[in-house]
Order: C-alpha cells, then structure tokens, then sequence
C-alpha cells in the first residue's frame, strides 16, 4: 500500500511538467526564461516529492521493532528519497519545453550521458561508489554469520562481539538501492543529453541550461551515495572500535578509529554534495566564455 501514494506523486509530477511545457511561449527570449522556470519548478518538485516518498516509507518502517529494523529503515529511507528525486529530474528533462514558433537553425551536437556533466561532480560519484562497494564487501567479509555484527575470538575462551555491523543484512539492501540509483542517474543524464535544445542566440546559454541539470542529477546520486556508504563506514568503525578491547581483534589499535572518522566525512561530504547550487543562467545576460 505504501507504493500507492509514491505513484500518484509521480504521475502528478509527470502531469504537471506536461502542462508547463504546453505553456512554452514561442520566442527566443522566452524560450530561455520558459527553459529556466520549467528547470526550476523541475528541481523544486524533485525535492518535494522526494521528501514525501522518503516519509512515506519512513512511516511504513519505523514500527519495524526487529534487530537492526532502524538501520534498515534509515537506508531505505535515504535511498528512496534519492531515486524518486532522479526519477522527478528525468520527468522534468522529458517534458522539456518544445521549441516553438520559427526554427530558423539547428545545430548538430553529438552528446554522450556524461557530456555535460561537470567533472568534479562525475569524479566525486566515481569515488562514492568505489567507497561503496569497499564498504559493502568489507562489511560482508568481516561480519559474523547474522550479517549484523562482527565477533572475534581471541582463543576457546575469550570472545567479544559488536553490533550493528554493515554485513549482509544491511548490504544487501544497501547495495540494492545504491544499483536502482546508479541506473536511475544514468537513464537521467541519457535523457539530458538527448532532450530538444532551448531556442537562443546564443548557444552558451542552451549548454549552461544542459550542465545545470547534469548537475541536479549528480549532486542527488553522488550526495546520497557518499551519505550511505559514510554512514555503514561510520558504523562499521564504531562496532570495530568497540570490539577493541585489549588484545580482542587483529587489527591495529588505528584502524577501526580511521574507519569511523573516514565514514563521519563521508556523511558530511555528502550532505554538502546533496545541497551544492547548481549553476545559474539568468535570463538578462548571457554567461561568460570559459
């Protein structure tokens, strides 16, 4: 029942974005601030509807009482706001605002997924998602056979164990959620690549347009990538560090503390990820040369 709502709000985005695109007016001048408004309530409704997914299944799971529930309901949560804020940002790129009126000339650009992308954006997800799998599979090998806590055995009678620990139980859906991301990101950038050029004299304006919704798109996928991957990094480290004690563990006294620092600047790294403005194009002059 909780993907009954989540659906409505996606056809209401998809329904509303329509309407706005039947409303482009046909001149150059206000094909830009028609280009620009639309890209702005796009961005907007991503946040909203997001918000609202991300409560929805915050209410469906957080009765959920069982060992490790509150993990997995804060996963789940984080993921699903980052996924149905893609999916909105794909919406909106899809119902563009047409060219309209005199289309005197085209120009023919050959644009991968990625062309527009800004590089320190494309390089942080990169880096996320290595820090990701890392984690994920690190998680899975160290953890003891519940997949939510790790334990170490001194010898036949000395024993410690420490929970929660990133094992399977969170990295699967972990790394479920990060993989329906990653295909929702690309599908989106695919769709900025290909989405019709806005109608301008000139043609720095329609590439600024393209590299800020590349940018609304990245920031979502590598912020809450980084914020995931952080936050099991941070609880592994904990769990590790209380493990710890004594002669209990065969890692160095350094590492389960480089661990949860690591994962701390993370979460951090990706919170600032998730809110970086994208770049601006105002409508009364065009942006500098690069």
């Amino acid at each position: 029942m909780a993907g009954v709502p989540l659906l409505l709000l996606l056809v209401l985005a998809a329904v509303g974005g329509a309407g706005a695109a039947r409303r482009s007016p046909p001149s150059r001048e206000h094909a830009v601030a028609a280009a620009r408004r639309h890209a702005t309530r796009t961005a907007a409704a991503a946040y909203v509807l997001g918000a609202a997914a991300a409560l929805v299944v915050l209410e469906a799971e957080v009765g959920n009482t069982a060992p490790g529930g509150l993990g997995v309901t804060i996963l789940l949560t984080l993921l699903t706001f980052g996924v149905v804020h893609v999916v909105v940002l794909a919406l909106g790129e899809l119902t563009w605002p047409r060219p309209a009126g005199d289309v005197r000339r085209a120009r023919l650009v050959r644009r991968g997924p990625l062309h527009a992308a800004p590089r320190w954006l494309v390089r942080t997800g990169a880096f996320a998602a290595g820090l990701a799998v890392l984690t994920i599979v690190g998680g899975a090998l160290l953890a003891a056979p519940d997949g939510r806590s790790v334990s170490y055995a001194a010898d036949a009678f000395s024993s410690a164990s420490a929970s929660p620990f990133p094992g399977l139980f969170y990295g699967r859906p972990a790394a479920a959620g990060l993989l329906v991301l990653a295909v929702a990101a690309a599908l989106a950038l695919r769709v900025v690549a290909l989405r019709p050029a806005v109608a301008t004299e000139d043609e720095r304006i329609e590439d600024a347009l393209r590299r800020a919704s590349a940018h609304r798109v990245l920031r979502i996928a590598a912020g809450v990538t980084l914020l995931v991957a952080g936050g099991l990094l941070f609880v592994g480290g904990t769990a590790l560090h209380g493990l710890h004690t004594g002669s209990a563990g065969p890692w160095h006294d350094g590492a389960p503390a480089t661990a949860t620092l690591a994962g701390l600047a993370g979460m951090l790294g990706g919170a600032v990820v998730a809110c970086w403005r994208a770049p601006g194009v105002p409508a009364d002059r065009v942006p500098a040369a690069a």
